[in-house]
């Protein structure tokens, strides 16, 4: 990262002081701010919420990706290094001017990558409080009464039902305003309905990819007949990897109703192919993004593409609602929308910065590697994972799936890198309260628990860390899934060592199979696991 050139400086040391601490405290610090409670650190064992750390675990057998990742030592060198850059900037410039260049930068490498020239991005600390700007934009766009309908409603972020109402999600946003969950927020909550559509119906049925069609049709000419605007916020992909409704229902409803309907597409799980991603723009679709599953960037890192025909409109948008204030500052969101920004806070968030930047260098990776060897890791990882979960006496395979890709607009997409799984100990399965305990057992070493007979192998096997996709509650069948997941990491990660496929997936199916006997390990000695507190 090159030095930057000194600007002219005329401003007293003094008006400076605040932006300079809070550039200059420690990259663990840093990279923990700007986001909501989940961010914050075990005081014991320095881990969030989701059992990630700040620093980089190079032992750890990481299958996660669908939930959270710990950051890897080379996006960790990239954020010590922007840190760095940071310090030597702000010493003898405007600290905000310098952030301002961060970010923009930051945005035009993120368009770059995804192949979304002409888009704008507005960065977020999360896909849910993406969420909320993604209202703001749609209401002022549309004007109200407006009807958000949200698919796939029992698959998507926690936080979404409260969003979708415009109220606060959490009792703390991630700018470290104090607010109530479930109240509303103010600019934003006023003339709207909502709407969830689960994948499962109200008996708890698995809808066909028909019947949701159908669901999204009927509530979209609902409102419509009623006199609202529609936000239809669709799903590509879930957390078990489904999809709804399907491309040609999407299409057909914003070509029906172009005055009255703007698509969302939650796309924060990031699995989806660059052509499909282009197609969503092309067609006027705004996209929720994250960094931090597919990419495995830190937990946190959150952004709102919106496409290039709706953004001169927005540009003439003159202010942005008081409530957003409390989660969107005016750096989150381009140079180009100056009179909205300008209504924004001037808080440079730099924890939300620089997990970006981590992502960016994870996509640097990524992107590096030649297609057909990404086609060819995902390819394998989607034909041999299911083969080795399905091996496993305690480990129940869920080979439903919801809605479908269009492999024309896929590349190496197209291939499942979620792979969702039961556990059940005697053919029964676990409870959602112990399927939280076993993952989070799965995460720590759990040697010292055992037995002074315990065989050298079973201490091995105990040690490991692993770190999978944390439990989801299932409405259409008993128990709750845990997973196993691909990651564009895993893919670079490959690449780097120069093996070819078949020898890279060699190691990868052998780190799989140790994270499977380790789940059926402790499956059947619930004592190890039972009493980890949630």
């Amino acid at each position: 990262m090159p030095l930057r050139q000194p600007k002219p400086d005329h401003r007293p040391a003094r008006q400076e002081e605040p932006a300079l601490l809070a550039a200059l405290r420690p990259l663990e610090a840093l990279l923990a701010s700007g986001g909501d409670g989940r961010l914050t650190l075990n005081s014991q064992d320095r881990r969030n919420s989701y059992g990630c750390t700040l620093y980089p675990r190079p032992a750890l057998l990481d299958f996660g990706s669908s939930t959270a990742s710990s950051i890897s030592p080379r996006a960790y060198g990239r954020v010590q290094a922007a840190q760095a850059q940071m310090w030597l900037d702000v010493v003898r410039n405007d600290p905000a001017d310098i952030f301002d260049d961060c970010v923009e930068e930051a945005r035009h490498v993120l368009r770059r990558h995804l192949g979304a020239e002409g888009a704008e991005v507005v960065f977020s600390p999360s896909g849910t409080d993406a969420q909320l700007q993604a209202l703001f934009l749609v209401k002022a766009l549309l004007d109200a009464p407006l009807t958000t309908i949200i698919v796939g409603a029992d698959q998507t972020g926690s936080g979404t039902l409260h969003t979708a109402r415009g109220c606060h999600f959490s009792d703390r946003t991630a700018l470290g305003t104090s607010v109530k969950k479930g109240t509303e927020i103010s600019g934003l909550c006023e003339q709207l309905r909502t709407i969830a559509i689960p994948f499962c119906d109200e008996a708890g049925r698995l809808r066909t990819d028909r019947q949701m069609d159908a669901a999204v049709e009927e509530s979209v000419t609902n409102a419509i007949a009623r006199g609202d605007k529609v936000l239809l916020q669709v799903m590509d992909s879930s957390k078990l990897g489904w999809r709804g409704p399907s491309p040609a229902c999407i299409a057909s409803i914003a070509d029906a109703w172009p005055n009255h309907v703007r698509i969302v597409v939650d796309a924060c799980q990031m699995r989806l192919g660059r052509p499909q991603l282009k197609s969503y723009l092309d067609r006027g679709y705004f996209l929720l993004l994250t960094g931090s599953k597919f990419f495995t960037g830190p937990a946190f890192s959150g952004a709102l593409l919106v496409p290039a025909s709706q953004a001169d409109i927005i540009g003439n948008i003159a202010a942005a609602p008081q409530g957003l204030g409390s989660y969107s500052t005016r750096w989150d969101w381009p140079r180009r929308w100056h009179s909205l920004r300008e209504t924004l806070p001037a808080h440079a968030n730099y924890g939300q910065w620089l997990r970006w930047e981590a992502t960016l260098e994870e996509m640097d990776a990524y992107f590096a590697v030649p297609q057909a060897f990404r086609d060819g890791i995902l390819k394998e990882f989607a034909a041999q994972v299911p083969c080795l979960i399905g091996a496993s006496p305690n480990l129940k395979l869920l080979t439903e799936m919801c809605g479908s890709t269009d492999p024309r607009l896929s590349d190496e997409m197209c291939h499942r890198t979620i792979f969702s799984f039961v556990p059940e100990r005697d053919a029964n399965p676990l409870s959602l309260e112990h399927a939280i305990a076993l993952y989070r057992a799965m995460g720590h070493d759990v040697s010292d628990r055992l037995p002074h007979d315990a065989t050298e192998n079973v201490r091995r096997l105990a040690a490991r860390k692993c770190q999978i996709g944390q439990p989801v509650a299932l409405r259409h069948r008993p128990g709750a899934a845990l997973r196993i997941c691909a990651s564009a990491r895993l893919v670079a990660d490959c690449w780097h060592d120069m093996a070819t496929v078949e020898k890279s997936m060699t190691v990868v199916l052998e780190d799989v199979s140790t994270v499977i006997q380790k789940l059926d390990w402790l499956i059947g000695h619930p004592e190890m696991y039972e009493s980890e507190s949630p």
